[in-house]
């Protein structure tokens, strides 16, 4: 009598796992810098993301597959864009604060967002406030267009309202003008 092995699910429920791990893993807010770093920084974590961005001699290029790879004939070495140099500015001028109130994010999606609004001013220095955009002005003027679709967006919302308020009024008339039907046909 031989023993007969019997499949198990085991090793597709692990792979499936793994792959809702790695989904969930990367499922997160992007930083301006994420392009420029899974491009030549793939390895990179926290504030070295910033290290190896501003070192082109730390630049790692890869294929497709990952495997290292040389610059080929022609190809200009990655230059970083403005959105990513700034982003680079405020971690580095904001690293005490990003420590201190931000959880040690560098280079993270909420970074910003920890810095402009879960972090009070008054905890920022002045060398990262001055680095971070600053709020518009709630002063602002408005055009006349804008205006004006306000003032017409403004009135089909009390439009609305006001016809809300009279179905119900008038619903609650209805309402009782049925109890008395039922009333007078019970006596």
């Amino acid at each position: 009598s031989s023993l007969v092995q019997v499949p198990t699910l085991r090793a597709p429920v692990e792979m499936w796992r793994l792959g809702v791990l790695a989904l969930c893993a990367s499922v997160q807010a992007l930083s301006p810098c994420d392009d420029e770093a899974g491009q030549v920084c793939p390895m990179s974590i926290g504030k070295e993301i910033g290290e190896c961005l501003q070192n082109p001699s730390k630049h790692q290029l890869t294929d497709i597959d990952g495997n290292p790879r040389e610059l080929e004939p022609g190809e200009k070495p990655l230059e970083l864009s403005a959105g990513c140099k700034d982003f680079i500015k405020v971690n580095e001028a904001c690293e005490s604060e990003i420590e201190n109130f931000c959880q040690g994010m560098f280079f993270h999606g909420d970074t910003m967002t920890c810095l402009t609004q879960w972090t009070s001013a008054s905890d920022l220095s002045t060398g990262c406030a001055g680095t971070l955009p600053k709020k518009a002005d709630d002063d602002e003027e408005v055009d006349a267009e804008k205006a004006a679709w306000r003032a017409k967006k403004k009135a089909a919302r009390k439009a609305a309202m006001d016809a809300i308020e009279k179905e119900k009024s008038g619903g609650e008339k209805k309402k009782k003008k049925g109890k008395k039907k039922k009333k007078d046909k019970e006596l």
